[in-house]
């Protein structure tokens, strides 16, 4: 069972406002813009895009919080597991390119667990849940999907360098559902353009290379912070679907992973 984007919120959209109001900020972000604007005077196809834009001119360069927790990222993407690694290459071949395994893990994924919401699950709001957990009990949310996901990714040997998991802001369109969501990021083999790997929210399971590449992508707007399986890289600023890179004036390009600095805000104990 998935989400479908007009039954986003009736479902359970996830909650991470308390989390970026931990990182408050003196420059407006898109998430603010469009949480101020009410859903007639937002135009997904217009307004929407321009103001991202402007705002992603302000966002290139290092403005992100970059936290190295090892704990953190392990509890949630448990790599590498023994367990994990082998329900991944139960899903995958050994000699499937990264491409490939993405798309076969993916539709495992959507096929084999049920969306549930927390509150419906544990009785929580919002409950970040272990992948083994989620084998275990075959149900989750958007954010365990992703993390399921991105588990399986890297144990069935995808570099890690692809694959990213985001907390951000989607929006399906005029006159459907907007709001919090976890989704899993691949930078494809075509073209090393990242696309969405996505459980419940919009589950494209058309290859990989047919798929739009995030940066042009309308339905996923904006993200708060995306998981690495190395870091916790916190968005104020910045937005990292769009430009998951950092550009640099003379031409160059670098990646967007930084040295660690500063520590999590203990929202997630």
């Amino acid at each position: 069972m998935f989400v479908s984007p007009v039954g986003l919120e009736d479902s359970g959209a996830c909650y991470y406002d308390p989390l970026i109001d931990d990182f408050p900020s003196d420059k407006p972000t898109l998430y603010d813009e469009i949480k101020g604007e009410s859903p007639e005077k937002t135009n997904p196809f217009a307004s929407l895009f321009h103001t991202l834009e402007k705002l992603n001119q302000k966002g290139y360069g290092p403005q992100d919080k970059i936290t190295n927790d090892p704990y953190f990222v392990n509890l949630w993407l448990q790599y590498p597991n023994d367990i994990i690694k082998k329900v991944a290459m139960a899903i995958v071949d050994r000699f499937d390119s990264d491409d490939v395994k993405m798309e076969k893990i993916q539709r495992w994924v959507i096929n084999n667990i049920e969306y549930t919401t927390d509150e419906e699950q544990y009785g929580y709001a919002e409950l970040w849940v272990p992948p083994v957990m989620v084998l275990l009990t075959q149900k989750g949310d958007c954010e365990d999907g992703a993390f399921l996901i991105m588990s399986l990714g890297l144990n069935a040997g995808v570099d890690p360098l692809k694959l990213r998991m985001y907390g951000g802001f989607v929006n399906a369109g005029q006159g459907a559902a907007s709001g919090s969501h976890g989704w899993v990021a691949y930078r494809r083999e075509a073209g090393n353009e990242w696309v969405a790997v996505d459980f419940s929210y919009y589950p494209d399971l058309s290859p990989m290379g047919d798929r739009i590449p995030l940066r042009n992508d309308n339905k996923y707007v904006d993200d708060y912070f995306f998981i690495t399986n190395k870091y916790i890289v916190v968005t104020e600023v910045t937005n990292r679907v769009r430009n998951p890179e950092i550009y640099l004036s003379d031409g160059r390009v670098k990646p967007n992973i930084l040295l660690p600095s500063g520590s999590l805000v203990s929202w997630y104990a």
